[in-house]
């Protein structure tokens, strides 16, 4: 019964593969296996195995998109299979999410789950609404730097998570689904048509200070890093990423990684909340005490948020 879901499932994969938004890939059969005997919730292949298996590095994880019965989520959960790992994620039922777009149908039970039905349009436009979403939490932001000058002490914490959701929307706006450990290569590679656009990177790309990578910074950020979200279920699995990228030499995407993870994090946390690891959190940014070029970089990137709003 098994083998004879497998044959279906390895089928079906082959003829979504030649469609021209999947690349052509391969699930390896342990995997296979495992799903078809240990799960019968719906569930998809999403992520970059799904989304773009050929700049996927060795350290990335099988996303598996678990859907709830109802418009209760799955529980998150990582599971390790020899030299792989799944990370188990819930979505509701129905469920819109960006993330969804490019899946690949996994098997439930006997039978296969397609793809959402969103028309070309639909995509677009979702894309672009996520986009200004997070443009506008960019925004809201690095306006607390100009709110008054007691917020001097976490300006600098503003300034790179506004940086890190400007870049995000930026991406999400050119109808490219951000994935962290690669995101900074996404925007090496992101077809700028217009300077407006072309100006926020390179102010964002100043304001996160990538340059200022070395192993002694890296290695400092990682520890405080691993403190900061110690409570994480999936802590190990972000640690083996960034290890991944060292023993790479890949050192300005591990700086970039390092910050996108301790910043999306933080931003979900109240100003008091954030305080109570003011120097973890210096530590793991690598934050400057360099009040005026904090404000004034504030200044471009609220500048170029409101130009990007308008557009």
């Amino acid at each position: 019964m098994i083998s004879g879901i497998l044959k279906i499932w390895k089928v079906c994969v082959n003829f979504l593969t030649t469609k021209p938004y999947f690349f052509k890939m391969k699930i390896p059969d342990e995997i296979l296996h495992y799903l078809t005997e240990s799960h019968n919730s719906e569930m998809a292949l999403v992520g970059c195995r799904a989304d773009a298996p050929l700049v996927s590095y060795d350290c990335c994880e099988y996303d598996i998109a678990m859907f709830g019965k109802n418009e209760s989520n799955p529980q998150n959960k990582i599971v390790k299979l020899g030299k792989d790992t799944l990370e188990f994620q819930g979505f509701p039922k129905q469920s819109n999410d960006i993330l969804l777009y490019k899946m690949i149908p996994e098997i439930t039970g006997d039978l296969l789950i397609s793809p959402p039905r969103s028309s070309e349009i639909d995509i677009k436009r979702s894309f672009k609404a996520a986009g200004k979403r997070r443009i506008v939490d960019a925004l809201f932001n690095v306006s607390k730097n100009s709110i008054n000058k007691e917020a001097e002490l976490n300006s600098p914490l503003n300034l790179k998570i506004a940086a890190y959701g400007l870049l995000e929307g930026i991406l999400l706006t050119s109808e490219v689904r951000p994935m962290p450990i690669h995101e900074l290569n996404q925007l090496r590679q992101l077809e700028v048509k217009k300077d407006i656009i072309n100006e926020a990177i390179q102010t964002c790309i100043e304001c996160l200070g990538v340059e200022r990578a070395t192993r002694t910074i890296l290695n400092r950020s990682f520890r405080a890093l691993k403190e900061i979200l110690k409570e994480r279920y999936d802590v190990e699995l972000l640690s083996s990423k960034i290890e991944f990228l060292l023993n790479h030499k890949l050192l300005a995407d591990c700086y970039y990684y390092i910050g996108k993870l301790v910043c999306s994090h933080l931003e979900q946390k109240d100003n008091s909340a954030q305080m109570n690891y003011y120097k973890l959190n210096r530590i793991a940014l690598d934050l400057t005490s360099d009040y005026e070029n904090t404000m004034k970089m504030s200044a471009l990137i609220k500048r170029n948020c409101q130009k990007l709003l308008k557009n």
